[in-house]
C-alpha cells in the first residue's frame, strides 16, 4: 500500500536565525519507506516524526513547533536531547570527591534538566551525512553551567529502514571529572497531533521495571525506591494510560543492560494501530503522561495552531537516575578522562498484526 503525501511538512525556512550568536536550522531525514523525522539543531529537538497508521496513512506522532520563535517561547523540554544531567538535582547542589558544587536552579530551588544553560538551550554544530543521518556536537563548559568539568557530546540521529529513529551519543570529559546523564524528551501521541487529541487509548507496557524512584517535596528523588506490587502505576502488564492517573516517574530497568540495547517500553494506540518500541542501554526510564503540559496561562501553541493540553502525549525517556548525585544508594554516572559516556536508545515504530 502505498502512503498519499504528508500535507503538513515542517518549512526549513521558518527556522533560519541564530541563538547565542550560533546559526540555527532544521534538518529532515526520509528512510526508504517514507518515514520523515525533522530536527532543529536548538536544544537537538525532534519537532516531527511521520509514520504510517494501520491503513498506511502518514501522520505526525511528534508534538513539535513550526518555526525558530514558536521553539524560542514554547516548553523548552519539547523533543529536546536533555543534559548535561537529566532530571532533577535537589537543591541545585551536590559534592563529588569532597568538592560542593553549586548549580543554577530552574525550578524553584532546584537544578532540572542541566540547568538554564543546559543541552535543550542551545545551539548544537549540525552536519547533516546524508538523507538519513544527522550528526551534533556541543562542548559543555564550566564556566556556563557550573557543573564541574569540560564535556564533549557528540551526538547522532539515524533512521533505519524498519522505521526506527537511532540516537547515539557520547560524551567525553577533557579535564574534571562530573556526573551525567542525558535523554531524549520527544513527545508522542500514535494517534497523530490535533486539538483535543490525548493519549487515553494509548496502552503502556513496562516490562522490566519492578519498583520505581520515591520522591520528596518538588519530586526530588530521595534515594529509596518503592516496590511496583501493588502500585497505581504498575506497568509490568500492559495498562491503558486512561484509566491511570498522571505518571511522572523513574523506573529502574532490571539489571544494567550494558552496551546491548534492550527492550523497555512499548506502547501502542487502539485508535490509530501504531505502535512504539523503546529499546535502550540507559539503566532508568522516565515515564511522563505530560499532566503540566499547556497548564501555565499563556497558551502553547504547537504546529498547526495545536493547543498543546496535559495528557495530548507521553514522554518515554530512558536516562541514569535522577538526583544520583545526591543519593549514595543510587547507581552513579561520572564520566572521567578516559572513561567515555555511551548511550543508545532507538524508538521504533510499526503498526499492530
Amino acid at each position: 500500500m502505498t502512503a498519499s503525501p504528508f500535507p503538513h511538512r515542517l518549512d526549513p525556512a521558518r527556522f533560519k536565525g541564530e541563538v547565542d550568536g550560533r546559526p540555527t536550522a532544521l534538518f529532515v531525514l526520509r528512510n526508504a519507506r517514507g518515514m520523515e523525522v525533522a530536527i532543529t539543531n536548538l536544544g537537538a529537538k525532534v519537532l516531527q516524526i511521520v509514520v504510517p497508521d494501520q491503513q498506511g496513512v502518514l501522520g505526525d506522532v511528534a508534538l513539535g513547533y513550526d518555526s525558530l520563535d514558536a521553539v524560542l517561547g514554547g516548553s523548552p523540554s519539547m523533543g529536546a536531547f536533555v543534559g548535561r544531567y537529566a532530571g532533577r538535582i535537589g537543591g541545585a547542589r551536590f559534592t563529588l570527591d569532597g568538592r560542593e558544587h553549586r548549580l543554577t536552579p530552574n525550578a524553584g530551588a532546584h537544578c532540572t534538566h542541566g540547568g538554564p544553560r543546559g543541552a535543550r538551550h542551545r545551539a548544537f554544530d549540525a552536519v547533516q551525512a546524508d538523507a538519513q543521518t544527522l550528526q551534533l556536537h556541543h562542548r559543555f563548559l564550566t564556566a556556563e553551567d557550573h557543573f564541574p568539568g569540560t564535556l564533549d557530546l557528540q551526538l547522532t540521529y539515524r533512521l533505519s529502514d524498519d522505521n526506527a529513529l537511532v540516537i547515539e551519543h557520547r560524551a567525553t570529559a577533557l579535564d574534571d571529572p562530573g556526573p551525567a546523564s542525558f535523554t531524549s524528551h520527544i513527545y508522542f501521541n500514535l494517534d497523530g497531533v490535533s486539538e483535543g487529541k490525548t493519549i487515553d487509548v494509548h496502552v503502556l507496557w513496562v516490562p522490566h521495571a519492578h519498583d520505581v524512584l520515591a520522591t520528596g517535596p518538588d519530586g526530588i528523588a530521595t534515594g529509596e525506591r518503592v516496590s511496583l506490587n501493588g502500585h497505581v502505576h504498575d506497568l509490568r502488564s500492559a495498562r491503558t494510560l486512561g484509566a491511570l492517573p498522571d505518571i511522572d516517574l523513574s523506573y529502574p530497568l532490571e539489571s544494567h543492560p550494558g552496551s546491548e540495547a534492550r527492550l523497555c517500553a512499548h506502547l501502542h494506540s487502539e485508535s490509530s494501530g501504531r505502535t512504539l518500541e523503546v529499546w535502550t542501554t540507559e539503566p532508568l526510564l522516565q515515564v511522563y503522561t505530560a499532566g503540566q503540559l499547556g497548564v501555565a496561562e499563556k497558551p502553547d501553541l504547537g504546529k498547526q495552531g495545536v493547543r498543546h493540553r496535559p495528557r495530548c502525549a507521553v514522554c518515554l525517556e530512558p536516562q541514569w537516575f535522577p538526583n544520583a548525585p545526591n543519593c549514595p544508594t543510587l547507581p552513579q554516572n561520572v564520566v572521567a578522562p578516559g572513561r567515555a559516556y555511551r548511550g543508545t536508545t532507538v524508538y521504533r515504530f510499526g503498526v499492530k498484526a
